[in-house]
């Protein structure tokens, strides 16, 4: 995002994350009215102590207000909870749509029928994010008959980390000054409340035991959202700290950029080839033409730049897996990590230099260039992505050594400790040489 002379954006959440954009980016908030008045009833959440009460009031409250015709659209966390959800309401006789990233393909289409007169439409956070549902489908002449039903009914599940994402919930419904309403159903036993200790923050007194009706009371739910808001902020400072790790890449990242600019628009750039070897360069303009060796060698450098700053990326991540682990020794993470950080962008330089000077003493170069494919220097014809399931298990061990001085360190913790430098050794040594088998 830094590389842009000037950035901006438009979004109904920016406001809760104004600080942040002013920190990282340098960017004020500035709020826009709408056009149209905003007339959506957000309800107060209904709270639960276990997640069975919460999944059948849920599907009681579905089922109530499908029976009126009333379009729903139901947010999830995640694409299990969107499936179990639909197989419960199937049980009770209630079709709907299920919105999620096994069925990405069909998203524009199951979007356009949500706000259809009796569509139950259940998804997940990203579905239809930023996407008008206009009352009544593609049947304009329902419209009417939809708005007088209230509107989109929007239910969420789960409360979320960020408030940001529950307000982009509640922004499916009541869109351009249409009628809506929205509502969140939580329980104590969502994953968010046990991993944060949310039930330990809600007084002894006031902590019910396990019923089947909601939880009605006001203090509940302002310790749901004071939790909610400890969690953001907790969220926001380890967003700082990785920020503080990705400047350096990001200036890095600026001054490969600035190379590759250079070739591209060829300024002031000099022939490495020149440099190393003067006189296989001049037997070679002597032989194709400098015209000729000049664009075979921009297109080598071009290559041998992306390959080596993808390895160099690899090899940062590959860093701050395993970086946190110099704090047992009293060393400070982020300064190893800048000067190791430091150390592998100089031998990334050095390497694609010597790459670079290797492909053209051995490549055949004529009068009409260089062939890429023969000279191995040939971009993919694809693009791959790969997707990285986060390990729970690792994360808990970066978590439990975040924290740990060296010299506070008990007797009794070493054994754990021990096991700790044992994992992470695995994990950064056995499992990339696997994965490098497997390439």
């Amino acid at each position: 995002m830094r590389s842009y002379s000037k950035v901006a954006g438009m979004t109904a959440t920016a406001q809760p994350a104004a600080e942040e954009l002013k920190d990282f980016y340098g960017l004020s908030v500035v709020a826009i009215p709408p056009n149209r008045p905003c007339i959506r009833v957000d309800q107060p959440d209904v709270v639960f102590t276990h997640k069975e009460a919460k999944t059948t009031a849920l599907v009681a409250e579905i089922a109530a207000a499908h029976a009126t015709g009333r379009p729903i659209l139901v947010g999830t966390r995640s694409v299990e909870e969107s499936e179990q959800l639909a197989l419960c309401l199937q049980s009770s006789g209630v079709c709907c749509e299920v919105l999620n990233a096994r069925t990405d393909e069909l998203e524009a289409k199951i979007i356009a029928q949500a706000g259809a007169i009796g569509a139950v439409t259940i998804s997940t956070n990203m579905a239809g994010r930023g996407t008008d549902i206009h009352l009544g489908g593609d049947e304009q002449e329902e419209y009417e008959k939809v708005r007088a039903l209230g509107g989109l009914y929007v239910i969420g599940t789960n409360r979320h980390e960020s408030l940001r994402i529950d307000h982009q919930l509640r922004g499916r419904a009541g869109r351009q000054g249409d009628p809506g309403t929205s509502r969140f159903f939580v329980s104590l036993e969502d994953d968010l409340m046990l991993r944060y200790g949310i039930n330990d923050l809600i007084p002894a007194k006031l902590r019910p035991e396990k019923q089947d009706e909601p939880i009605d009371h006001p203090a509940i739910r302002s310790e749901i959202a004071r939790a909610q808001r400890i969690v953001e902020g907790q969220q926001f400072e380890i967003r700082k700290t990785l920020r503080k790790y990705s400047m350096i890449i990001q200036e890095q990242r600026q001054i490969v950029q600035t190379r590759r600019q250079d070739l591209l628009w060829r300024r002031g750039s000099s022939s490495l080839l020149r440099t190393h070897s003067l006189d296989h360069y001049a037997s070679l303009v002597s032989a194709v033409g400098e015209a000729a060796l000049e664009q075979a060698e921009t297109l080598i450098t071009l290559f041998n730049i992306d390959q080596q700053w993808a390895d160099h990326l690899a090899e940062i991540a590959r860093i701050r897996e395993g970086i946190h682990l110099v704090r047992l020794n009293g060393q400070d993470p982020l300064d190893q990590f800048h000067r190791l950080a430091s150390a592998a962008f100089f031998e990334m330089l050095r390497k694609t230099e010597e790459s670079v000077v290797e492909t053209l003493l051995s490549a055949e170069i004529s009068e009409h260039g260089i062939d890429l494919e023969k000279a191995g220097v040939k971009g993919p014809s694809s693009t791959w992505t790969y997707l990285i399931n986060d390990d729970p298990f690792e994360e808990t061990m970066k978590v439990l050594i975040r924290n740990i001085g060296f010299a506070s360190v008990s007797a009794s913790c070493l054994p754990c400790l021990l096991m700790l430098a044992g994992w992470a050794i695995y994990q950064r040594y056995f499992r990339k040489a696997q994965r490098r088998g497997h390439l």
